[in-house]
């Protein structure tokens, strides 16, 4: 499903990302831990094209996108549209609009870019309220909800333009210990159906239980790369051992 060959990308003379390469299978959730700046929330830019490497290629169920220079034809743009179309992207923040409704927030991509008819968009957006546990907030406003509910309609807001991949940078990093566990429930029935997912996270419990692989970034690499057991329990490199000490005992 994905396929990332040799990533590089720098922000004016600072190298972030040093010849990432990744491959994922379709329905494999893998997670991505390690330091603040290392380059795991690049990375995850860079595979939904909100950044465009410097170098390097990124496949996303056989469309594929060079790294060096944004896209310039009309072919290159194309590409780039169906690359993006392919993923759906949580962030920190919840980047809901203030001035529509739940409804209102979850059908506007569908119908805007799509062409989705209005009836069929809110069946569907009903639908994905009821699979994340809020299809009573409907009607309501974003600053009428909590931010793990907030975080649950962006959840659900993403998968209304039915992506192949889902993409979650730290989502649960400005939630309370309980909207923090709603969020994750949702991840993890998500990671239960199949869905494709890279997911960048601090929350070290969540990346044992759900991953099927966990990745360790560390300046800009990935330094090692396994089984959640393996990571967790016998690390290979110093520098994991290191990290998770400290971040299991924070």
């Amino acid at each position: 499903m994905i396929a990332v060959e040799n990533l590089v990308k720098s922000y004016n003379s600072t190298r972030v990302l040093h010849g990432v390469d990744h491959a994922q299978d379709r329905g494999e959730a893998v997670v991505l831990i390690g330091p603040s700046g290392c380059g795991k929330s690049t990375f995850l830019r860079c595979l939904n094209q909100l950044e465009v490497a410097d170098a390097g290629r990124i496949t996303i169920d056989g469309v594929t996108i060079e790294g060096g220079r944004p896209p310039r034809t009309s072919e290159e743009r194309e590409q780039q549209r169906q690359l993006r179309s392919r993923s759906g992207m949580v962030f920190q923040s919840f980047n809901l609009f203030p001035h529509l409704t739940v409804l209102q927030n979850i059908t506007a991509a569908p119908m805007v870019v799509k062409g989705v008819p209005q009836q069929e968009a809110e069946t569907r957006a009903r639908q994905l309220l009821a699979k994340v546990g809020l299809e009573s907030k409907a009607p309501a406003y974003p600053a009428q909800l909590s931010g793990g509910q907030q975080q649950r309609v962006a959840i659900a807001r993403a998968l209304a333009m039915e992506p192949l991949v889902m993409l979650f940078d730290e989502p649960t990093s400005s939630l309370d210990p309980e909207s923090r566990d709603e969020v994750l429930r949702v991840m993890r029935r998500l990671a239960e159906e199949g869905m494709t997912m890279l997911v960048v996270t601090h929350e070290m419990q969540f990346a044992r239980d759900m991953a099927h692989r966990v990745l360790f970034f560390d300046g800009g690499r990935v330094a090692e790369s396994g089984p959640p057991d393996q990571i967790f329990s016998n690390p290979q490199h110093e520098r994991t051992r290191e990290f998770l000490r400290r971040a299991t005992t924070r």
